[in-house]
């Protein structure tokens, strides 16, 4: 009788700590250019626009396609945002009156329209186990 209740419990406790895999591949547009990628990963609308509460992962850019992994994640919804950091510098370079000088882009490859996409454009949902999600820099 022991045995069939700790299988019980097994089972609930890997239904409780389900948990999601991202893999995020990022083709660069500027492949040449060096430097790194800033990558943050958003959990909420808030989060996303505020750029508080999300996890950053920095990676260095090189080849065509660079990929990052986020894991342990709670299945959900999210949203990611990156940009290339060609002179690392920590931060997108903009011109005078605000227009990115650096490659950027956002999960679903989110349309930019005089400014970043909206949390729900970008939303992605992450299950559990693993998927992967890819930016086209623009």
């Amino acid at each position: 009788m022991r045995l069939p209740i700790f299988f019980l419990l097994f089972m609930f406790t890997g239904l409780a700590h389900a948990q999601g895999i991202l893999k995020v591949e990022i083709i660069l547009n500027k492949p040449a250019a060096g430097g790194e990628l800033k990558v943050a990963l958003c959990p909420s609308k808030d989060a996303y626009d505020d750029e508080v509460g999300c996890t950053l992962q920095t990676v260095k850019a090189s080849g065509s396609t660079v990929s990052c992994t986020f894991t342990g994640l709670t299945p959900g919804t999210y949203a990611v945002k990156v940009f290339h950091d060609i002179n690392s510098n920590g931060k997108l370079d903009t011109s005078w009156i605000g227009w990115p000088q650096e490659p950027y882009g956002f999960s679903n490859d989110a349309p930019v329209n005089m400014g970043p996409p909206s949390f729900k454009l970008a939303a992605i949902t992450v299950k559990e186990g693993a998927q992967t999600a890819r930016i086209s820099l623009r």
